[in-house]
């Protein structure tokens, strides 16, 4: 089970969800990716993205931590999320709903955001660590997205050369998927 030894900013704490966080857990996701790709997303973005996040769905798999082997973590300060990550095995049932199988790797990185308030202050990296273990992973990266790429090119993920739409929810914007080798393999 990863684990994280990173200092944590002052006042926030990081646990694994449970189902009372389901609602939180979403509202926040749908308000990172409105700030992180602000002026690229439709404007029923965050109508659409809070109905197929399905937060009775959430609550149900924070209830069944097995469920696709997920690992999850949300960070809380006082009574606001600042951060949530999680990883799961893969495909998704999307990916294979597209045909985007085999995956390059057999976990995925599903999520990592971060709070614009807390970015720099170590709890992207305190998130990551938490959720993810030395197994190879994926995780699909918005085309532009240079923060996280640099973010993720730091922790030994590398770009793989495909552009894919997002799909109509996120407005058809580009994205590619990035792949880390297993912890102590050579990183090409």
């Amino acid at each position: 089970m990863p684990t994280t030894t990173r200092p944590l900013p002052d006042g926030v704490e990081l646990r694994e969800p449970t189902p009372a966080d389901a609602q939180a857990w979403a509202s926040f996701l749908v308000e990172a990716q409105l700030a992180t790709y602000e002026g690229r997303l439709p404007a029923d973005f965050a109508e659409r993205g809070l109905e197929q996040a399905n937060v009775e769905g959430l609550a149900r798999a924070f209830a069944d931590p097995s469920r696709r082997a997920a690992v999850r973590r949300i960070a809380w300060a006082g009574d606001r999320v600042v951060g949530v990550a999680a990883t799961s095995d893969a495909p998704a049932a999307w990916e294979v709903e597209l045909g985007f199988v085999p995956p390059p790797a057999a976990r995925e990185l599903d999520r990592l955001y971060v709070h614009a308030d807390m970015h720099g202050t170590g709890l992207g990296a305190a998130l990551f660590d938490a959720v993810m273990d030395e197994r190879p992973h994926y995780l699909w990266l918005i085309d532009g997205n240079a923060r996280a790429a640099r973010f993720y090119e730091r922790r030994g993920f590398r770009h793989l050369d495909e552009r894919v739409s997002t799909g109509p929810t996120w407005g058809g914007i580009p994205m590619h998927r990035m792949v880390r080798p297993a912890t102590g393999e050579e990183r090409r």
